[in-house]
């Protein structure tokens, strides 16, 4: 029997092929040579997060030959359901795993993740309570903090999952505990319980994945998002993520092969196409982006950063009048966005059009008063104009503000030829 199974383990890992071959997964998969049917189970699950749903099935179904009528390993074909959208079949199998495991919790912690996927935290939250009540601590605590989650109440979901991590819950709850903290505005806090997610299931893309989107940038956040697509490959939320990130870096080639990579699929997102324009952008191919950009536009006409870009490339190519159209219609389709504001006064001011740059900067100011790059125009502005007491005000401005875009050592080299004039 024990061959069997490990039969079919090994054959879903060889189908897979060499693109996915040695990703934390299916070094996990491959290492099981002793594996019970909760260690199968697991699998599964790592599976089905990982979008690689006939693996899950072959998995449980393996669970189920080792240990027949198991409710934990029904409960796993119960969520490939889910996965699919079959919400109503799964929301049945739920039931039917309550009926055959009384004594048990399985049912109603599988009735709660089916009621988290219709969005009905309350009756969620129910389910798990009733686990709870039958001394599912772990499993009960963190369904509750999920069901919190979703419905923003992140301070409660943050005890919750705290509590259930005290109790000796894993990477779930440790990543739901990132998560929180991140709606909640911590990210500090959000970043190191994602890590301790992944340092508890390495195999879990959404894990990495989740670790690499809050680091954003560097060679961390790019590695944990690889990792993500070697566990799950063809992901394209997690290729737009890494596109991002190479573009931080100013890895222009990496990043429009990985958004390429987001844009393969069935569905384009025109955030995808943005990040590719930004990369040809980078690339110095500029026609090339400027279509990516149109495709962009067609996907979302409110997408802002597609015509700023197009401003940026139009003012490059000297076409001047067309860069300062592409900021009107951002300013159309966006009209109460700071980045809108500071990007056309920038603009203008490079065009040494003050007056309008003045204006343009004054209103991103309004919108937001510690905006650095702002007030430092401003003061050149000031300057220029020798206007040199309000040219200091802004610089001062300037420095305490949020220094996006800017360095301290620039602002007071402009001070200082500010008020030498001023001399």
């Amino acid at each position: 029997m024990r061959k069997a199974v490990f039969a079919i383990i090994g054959a879903t890992i060889l189908a897979a092929g060499p693109a996915i071959a040695g990703s934390p997964l299916d070094d996990k998969a491959s290492g099981m040579s002793t594996a019970d049917a909760d260690q199968l189970v697991t699998l599964g699950d790592l599976y089905v997060e990982a979008d690689r749903l006939d693996e899950a099935k072959d998995s449980y179904r393996a669970a189920l030959k080792l240990k027949p009528k198991y409710g934990e390993a029904e409960f796993g074909l119960a969520r490939i359901d889910m996965a699919r959208g079959k919400l109503e079949k799964s929301k049945k199998t739920c039931r039917v795993i309550a009926r055959k495991n009384k004594s048990e919790s399985v049912g109603e912690v599988c009735s709660g993740w089916v009621w988290l996927s219709f969005d009905r935290s309350a009756r969620a939250i129910d389910e798990f309570q009733k686990a709870l009540s039958k001394g599912d601590t772990i499993r009960g605590k963190t369904g509750l903090a999920e069901a919190y989650r979703r419905r923003a109440d992140d301070d409660e979901a943050i005890a919750m999952y705290k509590e259930a991590i005290a109790a000796g819950a894993g990477y779930v709850a440790k990543m739901g505990l990132g998560l929180a903290f991140e709606s909640n505005g911590d990210n500090p806090s959000a970043i190191a319980a994602m890590r301790d997610a992944v340092k508890a299931e390495p195999a879990s893309c959404m894990a990495h994945y989740n670790l690499g989107r809050l680091l954003e940038k560097g060679p961390e956040a790019i590695s944990h998002l690889r990792t993500a697509l070697e566990i799950r490959p063809g992901w394209s939320i997690a290729q737009e993520q890494l596109g991002r990130s190479l573009l931080e870096g100013g890895d222009f080639q990496g990043a429009k092969a990985a958004f390429e990579a987001a844009l393969s699929g069935k569905t384009k997102q025109g955030t995808a196409y943005l990040g590719l324009g930004k990369a040809l952008f980078g690339l110095k191919k500029s026609q090339e982006a400027m279509k990516a950009l149109e495709k962009a536009i067609e996907l979302v006409p409110n997408l802002v950063d597609a015509y700023l870009l197009i401003a940026d490339i139009e003012y490059a190519s000297g076409n001047t009048d067309a860069a300062l159209e592409a900021l009107e219609k951002a300013k159309a389709v966006a009209p109460g966005v700071v980045r809108v504001y500071l990007h056309t006064g920038e603009t203008y001011f490079r065009l040494g059009r003050y007056t309008s740059a003045n204006s343009y900067l004054k209103q991103a100011v309004n919108l937001k008063k510690d905006l650095s790059m702002a007030h430092l125009i401003l003061g050149d502005i000031a300057c220029e104009r020798r206007l040199y007491d309000a040219g200091q005000t802004h610089y001062d401005n300037a420095l305490t503000g949020d220094m996006v875009g800017v360095t301290r050592a620039d602002i007071e080299k402009r001070k200082a030829v500010c008020k030498s004039k001023h001399k």
